[in-house]
């Protein structure tokens, strides 16, 4: 049975406190974690490897490491450079991508140390052989089924056959799916091979929340 992960989206208005609202979502979905066997994603960006930047100072993200299972989604430029700031907060997972990747051995080997899973994403139009010389080394792949950086947007069926495809070809590798999961196309996302789907806008519509 595939997992949905609940995503904890900011919005795009620059004059938004982003803290101020992630807490705010975060205590509307509180008395459901359980759903989602208490786990969190939250999406961090950069403005420069995706165009909107998440206005949040890092330790106010402790806030929530310390009540779920957080899996932070790293959009940035060169994430090795700042793992080390992220791992101290104490999340479960930390997912980054591989075209923005330069040190790969410096990430994984900070995850390693404190134990925290690493998800090696792609994005809809980098093909799959781009992480298959990493797939022994990291604990999930996660495919973007939409174009990172802003919610709400269409699934690309393109993505679909990528999924099938690592699932044919590497039965044994978990897999996330991240963008665009709703619920015309959710059992599709689990029969193409999808273990773990995160969800954003549409969780009303997939849950009881």
């Amino acid at each position: 049975m595939s997992q949905i992960i609940p995503a904890l989206i900011t919005s795009d208005d620059d004059s938004t406190n982003d803290f101020k609202e992630l807490k705010l979502k975060f205590k509307k979905l509180q008395p459901f974690l359980s759903e989602f066997n208490n786990w969190i994603q939250i999406d961090i960006t950069d403005g420069k490897f995706v165009p909107t930047k998440t206005n949040i100072e890092l330790e106010d993200l402790r806030y929530f490491t310390e009540k779920a299972n957080v899996e932070f989604h790293l959009m940035l430029d060169k994430p090795e450079e700042t793992i080390g700031e992220w791992a101290r907060l104490g999340p479960k997972r930390i997912i980054v991508h591989i075209e923005a990747i330069e040190n790969m051995a410096r990430l994984l080997d900070i995850c390693r140390e404190k134990e925290i899973e690493i998800g090696l994403a792609l994005n809809p139009e980098t093909a799959n052989i781009m992480i298959e010389p990493w797939l022994n080394d990291v604990d999930l792949i996660t495919f973007l089924g939409v174009h990172p950086g802003k919610s709400g947007q269409e699934f690309i069926p393109e993505v679909l056959d990528k999924i099938k495809a690592l699932r044919q070809n590497f039965p044994n590798v978990k897999i996330e799916v991240d963008g665009g999961a709703r619920k015309e196309n959710i059992e599709e996302l689990k029969e193409a091979g999808a273990d773990i789907i995160v969800v954003g806008k549409a969780i009303k519509e997939l849950t009881n929340v």
